[in-house]
């Protein structure tokens, strides 16, 4: 199985029917970057994995009108970490569109160039700022989303973690509500609910 292949698979549009979407999200819950041989390492693997993840997560979350300037402006999506993650998810968003939207990412090197973002996915190596970075975003209408070890436990919004070698997301819902997101019930089924 090609890797784009998957990337495909797990990109449908919320347009789509709901079974087709379900199936394509359950594609990726199910797929192992530990059992399919690629060119790329298993690393780089589960580093586009988690891209694709991101890019579905803007699919089923909804942003107050106000997180907006206008009807098409787009949905940014915010780095804070290295490079390669931004590089990736250049790749898996070029050229996307959520309604009427375009997708841009953006890479914050510190804390302190954070600025508006709709999403902002936090690197492990970022785990000794996470306090201080979910305090800075925690009432901006900004999705939070991590693999640092418990982050939706801690505060996060959507954390990844490991489970029978398959990357799963947890999904804090009292912090989405203070965050004034809302997240599809599709979206919800599919993961591991914090603070409910």
């Amino acid at each position: 199985m090609q890797l784009t292949t998957i990337t495909r698979a797990c990109t449908l549009r919320r347009r789509g029917s709901g079974s087709r979407l379900l199936a394509a999200i359950v594609l990726c819950l199910s797929w192992s970057a530990t059992t399919i041989s690629f060119a790329q390492s298993p690393q780089e693997v589960e580093e586009r994995l988690k891209a694709v993840y991101v890019f579905n997560f803007l699919q089923f979350i909804e942003w107050p009108a106000s997180s907006f300037e206008n009807s098409d402006s787009p949905i940014i999506i915010g780095v804070l970490g290295p490079e390669s993650f931004k590089n990736t998810l250049d790749e898996i968003v070029r050229s996307e569109r959520i309604g009427n939207r375009l997708i841009q990412t953006k890479r914050y090197a510190s804390v302190s160039d954070i600025d508006k973002c709709h999403l902002l996915y936090i690197s492990p190596s970022e785990d000794g700022k996470m306090e201080s970075v979910l305090r800075q975003v925690e009432q901006s209408a900004t999705l939070t989303v991590s693999d640092i070890d418990q982050f939706a436990e801690m505060g996060g919004d959507i954390g990844f973690f490991l489970e029978n070698n398959k990357v799963r997301f947890a999904i804090n819902v009292q912090s989405l509500r203070t965050a004034n997101l809302n997240a599809s019930s599709k979206l919800l089924r599919l993961a591991k609910i914090i603070g409910q």
